[in-house]
């Protein structure tokens, strides 16, 4: 064990500005600096930030599986919470329980084989379209459109419109992620977040016949849960569910360009199911979740103070060469491989099933159809620290 005295001194060595995650080296690359905090201090006091920022795995998954003591409702610790951010995402138990009950018998009344193999008809016939064209953008051309047309299908709603409504609000909302690194972007969050609650109200007076909508509507009275933060939950798990398979897929895919023998193991037969737990592991979208400490409480040797934020760095704990051997290596057949990537605990992500049908549909398509896909220019990264993606990923097929 290192003595004290250096950790303190190798502490002291690091400075809030190292630790930016909008600026554009981490935008880029954000895996050097989680090792040097990792190394350096695995439970950090970021003053800017005024929150802990833990990159130990077993720090994480402790503080997400702990409910009690590190709240996703920050209004347990007094502080103020808006109308329109209460959800699945922000309210924890009791209250959060009948709600999740809610959403995951909207999501066992799909049919889950005939909702994966329609994704993986779509998969194919869009990317077999986009081989006959030799070069295209592997996000603007395809995954962009692929997983939004698979939530508004989930859901039973029309389908994206062409004045584009539902990516305008969805890039605003994203980027009121980052509100506490960037106080400008919250106006576009709000703005977004009422728009968003009038389109899902609209859904909800009008059910369609079949889908996640319409099993909410007909069970939403039996566990008592309000409209309001039923409205809230909706729009929470559209944009979640677009945005978060869309950068995955994006993720996935540069990084089997850029680890060609990873690439080829799929190629060759590899189960895609591991392949697609060691790529959410290595290039998931999801950098943080943050807490609110409930008591007075002990992280890593560090006291941590009832009302304060914690924030565990995912993408730090999921390479944590202490949980995972050869942490920076893309390894298809990694067993086990227990990973955070849906997060732990009652907030575990609740579509991780439809995730993983698209990861499955698209990595197969892929292989069928793109088995020479390569890069053809610069990937541009989206400047989101919370939940990281491509912009754009040119590739190019023989």
């Amino acid at each position: 064990m290192a003595d004290a005295s250096v950790l303190a001194a190798s502490e002291q060595s690091l400075e809030d500005e190292f630790f930016n995650p909008l600026s554009a080296e981490m935008i880029a690359d954000p895996y050097p600096v989680y090792r040097r905090l990792r190394e350096q201090a695995p439970v950090y006091w970021h003053q800017q930030l005024g929150a802990w920022l833990l990159t130990r795995f077993t720090d994480c998954q402790a503080v997400l599986r702990d409910s009690e003591r590190f709240a996703a409702d920050f209004r347990r610790v007094g502080i103020p919470t808006p109308e329109t951010l209460l959800s699945l995402q922000t309210l924890d138990p009791p209250a959060h329980t009948p709600l999740r009950h809610l959403g995951l018998g909207a999501l066992r009344s799909l049919d889950v084989d005939a909702l994966t193999a329609e994704l993986l008809a779509r998969a194919e016939a869009d990317l077999a379209a986009l081989a006959g064209r030799g070069e295209f953008d592997f996000v603007r051309d395809f995954t962009d459109s692929f997983t939004l047309t698979a939530m508004t299908s989930l859901l039973g709603v029309p389908g994206p419109a062409e004045d584009d409504t539902f990516h305008r609000l969805n890039a605003d909302l994203d980027r009121s992620m980052d509100s506490g690194l960037d106080p400008d972007a919250e106006a576009a969050g709000i703005r977004a977040r009422e728009r968003f609650n009038a389109l899902v109200e609209s859904w909800l007076a009008h059910p369609p016949k079949h889908g996640v909508i319409a099993h909410l509507v007909e069970h939403e009275a039996e566990g008592g849960v309000s409209r309001d933060v039923l409205v809230n939950s909706v729009r929470a798990f559209f944009h979640a569910g677009f945005e978060v398979p869309s950068r995955f897929l994006s993720n996935a895919i540069a990084a089997l360009l850029d680890h060609p023998d990873a690439f080829a193991a799929l190629r060759e037969g590899a189960p895609t199911g591991p392949a697609i737990e060691e790529l959410i592991r290595f290039s998931g979208p999801v950098q943080a979740l943050s807490r609110a400490c409930t008591e007075d409480t002990s992280i890593g040797g560090k006291t941590v103070r009832r009302g304060e934020i914690v924030v565990a760095l995912i993408g730090a704990a999921n390479r944590d060469p202490a949980q995972f051997s050869d942490p920076d290596a893309i390894r298809v057949d990694r067993d086990p491989n227990p990973h955070l990537g849906f997060g732990r605990g009652s907030h575990s992500c609740l579509g991780s099933v439809i995730g993983r049908a698209e990861a499955s549909a698209v990595m197969s398509a892929v292989v069928r159809h793109l088995p020479s896909l390569r890069r053809s220019g610069p990937a541009v990264p989206r400047p989101n620290a919370t939940l990281r993606g491509l912009r754009s990923l040119p590739v190019a097929v023989n």
